[in-house]
């Protein structure tokens, strides 16, 4: 009895360990953040004035002040937060339809290339953005979508890595369910948004807050394809407050802060299914 006491211990005390060096790494990485969050309520000439030392000063303002949020409601980025909510929950929505809906004929149609079809799609996942953003240029100007919300929305609706998370998904949904349909009469759209979507509410989840995220932290292409100011995305925004001759690090700091709120807090919300479904589409 007591060996196994013993052994319950040490576990128990091994258990402990991990989680109190798990919370120390965590809490060593999160300072970065905690030192921006709580610079953007300094005033701007306090910012920088303990950050030669390590000390309690160097987190915690002396002085609280609102200004450099206040700040921000004269300059562009209300605009560019608004647009940029608008982009990513517009692909999000648009997403969904058209990831699902090449994930369930993927998974359930049979016909010619499709294992070749399902590998390019794949590596389009894989591709380094820059690769591609000469040719996606060309092709949205001669739509004459430049400088619109169709060139930052249209481009990033697909999504090779979502089409495979629903693809994986409705592989292990059993065809029975199909079939049983099927005989009763009901179209393949009537499947797909009756039956199987349904069933792929997690999934949906997930390819939601991935697409949502992407579109958020969006920078490069936003800047290529929709350059005025009508259109500027949230990240455009941020780095308008640095320049060659000034920066504004109060309203960098403060605008920073809250994007990064802004996009964790679906994150935070849907966090448990993410991560389960990012595990377990390699294991189908």
């Amino acid at each position: 009895m007591s060996t196994v006491d013993g052994t319950m211990g040490r576990r128990l005390g091994l258990t402990g360990a991990r989680y109190l060096a798990l919370s120390a790494l965590a809490c060593l990485l999160l300072l970065p953040l905690v030192w921006l969050v709580m610079s953007s309520f300094r005033p701007a000439g306090e910012i920088f004035a303990n950050s030669h030392q390590f000390g309690w000063r160097t987190f915690v303002p002396g002085r609280l002040t609102f200004e450099n949020y206040l700040s921000l409601a004269d300059s562009g980025f209300p605009r560019a937060l608004l647009n940029s909510l608008f982009v990513a929950g517009t692909t999000m929505l648009l997403g969904v339809l058209v990831n699902s809906a090449a994930g369930f004929a993927f998974a359930v149609f049979e016909f010619p290339g499709r294992k070749l079809l399902l590998v390019l799609v794949l590596a389009s996942a894989m591709m380094p953005f820059e690769a591609i953003v000469i040719p996606l240029y060309q092709i949205i100007r001669w739509f004459g979508w430049v400088d619109s919300y169709r060139a930052l929305i249209l481009p990033e609706v697909a999504n090779g890595l979502v089409i495979f998370l629903f693809r994986q998904f409705f592989v292990g949904v059993p065809k029975e369910f199909y079939e049983a349909a099927r005989v009763d009469g009901a179209s393949w759209l009537h499947i797909f948004l009756k039956i199987a979507l349904p069933l792929s509410w997690p999934v949906v989840v997930t390819g939601a807050l991935m697409q949502f995220i992407t579109q958020w932290e969006a920078f490069f292409w936003p800047l290529v394809a929709a350059p005025s100011p009508d259109h500027t995305l949230v990240q455009i925004a941020i780095t308008r407050n640095i320049s060659f001759e000034e920066t504004s690090w109060g309203r960098l700091f403060s605008s920073t802060t809250i994007a990064c709120l802004v996009a964790l807090i679906p994150f935070l919300a849907f966090q448990k299914l993410y991560l389960r479904n990012i595990a377990s589409s390699g294991l189908k």
